[in-house]
């Protein structure tokens, strides 16, 4: 499961002698890939609270937290759990293994969906106006704001739902670099 550019071939030379050299270091890789975009994933979401003075709920946050959540659901469990070979007592053994798998991976799918909801409901759909501009209507004579402020201010609205999406989707990423860019071949 865990080897899924195992199979792509290269006859060349540099490729074979970049691939002999990346071997033993492939999980020290993952894991600092995977751990970069977690941390600039939940980087983003505190940048987007912190920088802009527009009110968030902390609701947003929800989606990250179940995103989390997954990633540790996810990578608890170890190929050979899933495959039987490993763990074959306790409660409910591989079929346990399984579900917690799925539970995981329903947590870290619902934490992507759920940011994007919060992206269109809350930060797309009450930032269009009728007059295509967000935010500044030139029919109701609002002489307070240039269409190129409305403009600005509209994209900074737009960055925080944007930041939150982002995080969710790195934390997926990193969730999946982690689980499919190491093997189980090592043992500490």
């Amino acid at each position: 499961m865990s080897g899924c550019l195992d199979r792509v071939r290269c006859d060349c030379e540099c490729c074979e002698g970049l691939k002999e050299w990346l071997k033993p270091k492939r999980n020290m890789f993952a894991s600092i890939i995977a751990g970069t975009l977690f941390s600039v994933g939940w980087w983003l979401s505190i940048d987007a609270v912190v920088e802009y003075a527009e009110p968030i709920y902390g609701a947003y946050f929800i989606c990250g937290v179940f995103s989390t959540l997954a990633l540790l659901m996810i990578n608890s469990i170890s190929t050979g759990q899933l495959s039987g070979d490993m763990y074959t007592e306790g409660c409910l053994g591989r079929r346990g293994a399984r579900a917690w798998l799925f539970v995981g991976f329903v947590f870290a799918f619902g934490g992507l969906l759920g940011s994007l909801w919060v992206l269109i409901q809350q930060f797309v759909v009450p930032g269009a106006t009728s007059s295509g501009s967000c935010g500044y209507n030139v029919s109701e004579g609002n002489s307070t704001d240039s269409p190129t402020t409305a403009h600005t201010n509209c994209s900074n609205h737009w960055w925080q739902g944007i930041a939150f999406f982002l995080q969710n989707l790195l934390i997926f990423v990193s969730t999946l670099v982690f689980k499919f860019g190491r093997s189980e071949e090592e043992v500490w």
